[in-house]
């Protein structure tokens, strides 16, 4: 298949659902030479960070001359960005290839008479084979969705599973209390293994402990109470933790210390275990990694216009956390977009209050909210709400009006066509003034 016969292919793949469980993956991945089993892979878990742990791990691995795998989803603004090796971006004709055999095995299995894999496990056996083709040392795997039945979860082991912080999402798949979710996420515990855990609530916490005790598996437990001298401004941040002094990360968001210390902490059990990371590749590798559509700043002035994803209750607590940092004087218009089976009520309270105005935008396919509905919601906690027919109308509307700092948050989704429109009409850039202030 060329690169547009495989965009197809998988799009037509979406067809197939959702359906958690591991004998398709494993099938699959049997087909396929079981290329899984040639990896030292970094399984990552969590609700809340996974991208930016995963992101500052392999900034500090490839620092300390390592070549990296990466597998994450969903892609935010590029297809290709699901599979990396070393930092970029796996190339057209390499991902056409890849997919390309594994839709051989996928079709063989269809004609066994078992049902078809689903995109994501299509997507998962690809990332392994392409990691095992390019002879990856170390592969970093973000898991889908929960972990217990996740088509990732199909290795047998791993050099460490990391946990990100967990809250409730994806109700219907993973129970509907933190401690079932909790149950879900420690699932890609492996026997003996070593674990790295954000500090949890106390359910969730005694959840993943019970699990580690089970597994024989030791757990780490990263304190973001040993977090010193934070420092904050809208173009970097700093802090100290663990004996670290001044790290410094080119990533906003006050989250972003907390995932940082989580991956430092990710550094020290690797190190143990007999890699070479010194001190300074963690240094380097933090300041280094970049990561889209956390936080960043897509246009400098003029308005000011950050996109960020925060798409549950926990990650807009933590969004309005940031905004209360660094930009506590700026007044701030939202575009608000986000998906029906998302809990858009809590985030709405947690977050309407702060905005000047609100434009509220459609999200699309079967999951999507209107704009109109979405309007409803927010009203409720603040009056100066529009709905807006597309993230482009959205844009354009707060370009042409005294808007003084824009805010696109609520799903991933629509991070691209909100970037590509400021990219697209004005040659600005993501280049941030000098003289930005908060």
């Amino acid at each position: 298949m060329n690169y547009s016969q495989t965009l197809k292919y998988l799009s037509d793949a979406e067809k197939f659902g959702i359906i958690p469980g591991l004998d398709s993956i494993k099938r699959l991945c049997a087909k396929l030479g079981d290329p899984q089993k040639r990896l030292n892979i970094i399984h990552i878990a969590g609700t809340n960070g996974k991208g930016s742990v995963g992101c500052f791990l392999e900034s500090v691995l490839r620092c300390a001359g390592y070549k990296t795998g990466r597998f994450v989803s969903p892609g935010v603004m590029d297809e290709l960005e699901i599979i990396q090796l070393c930092g970029e971006n796996i190339s057209q004709s390499d991902f056409s290839q890849i997919i390309t055999l594994v839709r051989s095995a996928a079709d063989e299995i269809v004609k066994s008479g078992f049902p078809h894999p689903t995109l994501f496990e299509l997507q998962t056996a690809a990332a392994f084979c392409f990691f095992a083709q390019k002879n990856c040392e170390i592969a970093l795997v973000e898991v889908g969705m929960g972990g217990k039945e996740d088509s990732t979860n199909v290795i047998d082991s791993s050099l460490l599973s990391v946990i990100t912080p967990i809250s409730l999402e994806h109700t219907k798949f993973l129970g509907s209390t933190i401690e079932q979710i909790a149950s879900h996420k420690g699932g890609i515990i492996k026997k003996n293994g070593c674990v790295v855990s954000a500090l949890q609530t106390a359910g969730a916490m005694k959840v993943l402990k019970d699990i580690c005790l089970r597994q024989s598996a030791r757990l780490t437990v990263s304190d973001p109470q040993l977090i010193s001298k934070r420092e904050y401004s809208p173009t970097s941040q700093s802090f100290s933790y663990k004996g670290l002094e001044n790290i410094k990360l080119s990533l906003l968001g006050t989250f972003q210390m907390e995932n940082a210390a989580l991956a430092i902490d990710a550094c020290m059990i690797l190190r143990d275990k007999g890699y070479k990371i010194t001190n300074g590749d963690i240094l380097k590798g933090l300041a280094g990694a970049r990561w889209q559509g956390r936080f960043e700043v897509i246009r400098g002035s003029s308005p000011t216009f950050i996109i960020d994803g925060a798409h549950n209750p926990s990650g807009a607590q933590k969004l309005m956390e940031t905004l209360d940092k660094t930009f506590a004087h700026r007044r701030i218009t939202y575009i608000f977009g986000t998906f029906k089976d998302k809990d858009y009520e809590s985030i709405a309270e947690l977050t309407a209050k702060r905005a000047e105005m609100i434009y509220t935008i459609p999200t699309k396919g079967k999951r999507g909210l209107s704009a109109q509905e979405l309007a409803k919601t927010a009203a409720k906690y603040n009056p100066n709400v529009k709905a807006m027919p597309s993230p482009q109308q959205a844009v354009k509307q707060c370009l042409n009006s005294s808007c003084d700092l824009v805010l696109a948050f609520g799903s991933l989704s629509f991070l691209k066509e909100i970037k590509d429109t400021i990219n697209g009409e004005y040659n600005n850039g993501t280049e941030i003034p000098q003289d930005l202030k908060a």
